[in-house]
């Protein structure tokens, strides 16, 4: 005759501690004249998310980039303090977006994420990256 064991319930005695989350949010606008753009960023242990979008309608989701420091190798050879590359959108490998994720990527040594709803041009995203500068610059315990 077989013995069939019945299944043992095994409880966890582990004890479950919370912690605060290390997630920051800050919220600020960048203006030249007129309000060239919204931004609010999402500071994490080793990462940060900056969102970009227009400072009128709904927020949106447009094209993602991301930025990472170039590794001590490569910076040393070829002078580059960042890697930078488009993740979702239509834009290019070298569009404004992804240099200034790049940029802020050597900049602050930890990986870049910047979401943009808005289009840059030329002239625009000389501002926006020098109001990103200026706020990292009062506010760098939210970067």
């Amino acid at each position: 005759m077989l013995q069939r064991n019945s299944p043992r319930k095994v409880t966890s005695r582990r004890q479950i501690s919370y912690r605060p989350t290390s997630w920051k949010v800050h919220q600020f606008e960048v203006w030249s004249g007129e309000l060239l753009c919204r931004a609010a960023v999402l500071r994490a242990d080793r990462s940060l998310f900056v969102w970009l979008g227009s400072g009128s309608g709904e927020p949106e989701l447009g094209d993602m980039c991301m930025g990472v420091p170039a590794p001590g190798w490569l910076r040393a050879g070829a002078g580059r303090g960042g890697l930078g590359t488009a993740l979702v959108g239509a834009e290019g490998a070298e569009g404004a977006a992804t240099a200034l994720a790049r940029r802020l990527a050597a900049a602050l040594q930890r990986p870049v994420y910047i979401c943009s709803s808005c289009t840059f041009d030329r002239f625009t995203i000389p501002l926006v990256e020098r109001g990103l500068i200026l706020e990292i610059k009062s506010r760098p315990e939210c970067f």
